[in-house]
């Protein structure tokens, strides 16, 4: 997601929930996976880690949306690139 938004991933990039989604998404993968089979307390603590972990990336991605919204670097210049391509595209066909 963040190789197919460029310059606009800017604010997930520096998005400390996003890096602490990830984390907890990983060591409950991890935990899930070694000890999930074996601990019954171990696999509910795993399923919870994977679930904070999947909100704190949720609640991330809406931050990260809200600040570039509210950030014309990223809303008002990307248009005009686009309206300034497709004059240029109808003005050479």
């Amino acid at each position: 997601m963040e190789r197919r938004l460029g310059a606009l991933a800017e604010p997930l990039k520096r998005s400390r929930l996003l890096r602490l989604g990830e984390a907890l998404s990983v060591a409950g993968a991890v935990a899930g996976v070694t000890l999930g089979r074996r601990s019954r307390i171990a696999a509910v603590a795993a399923g919870a880690a994977l679930l904070a972990g999947s909100a704190c990336t949720r609640f991330a991605i809406f931050q990260a949306g809200m600040e570039s919204a509210n950030d014309p670097k990223y809303t008002v210049q990307p248009q005009r690139r686009r309206l300034a391509k497709r004059r240029a595209e109808r003005d050479l066909g």
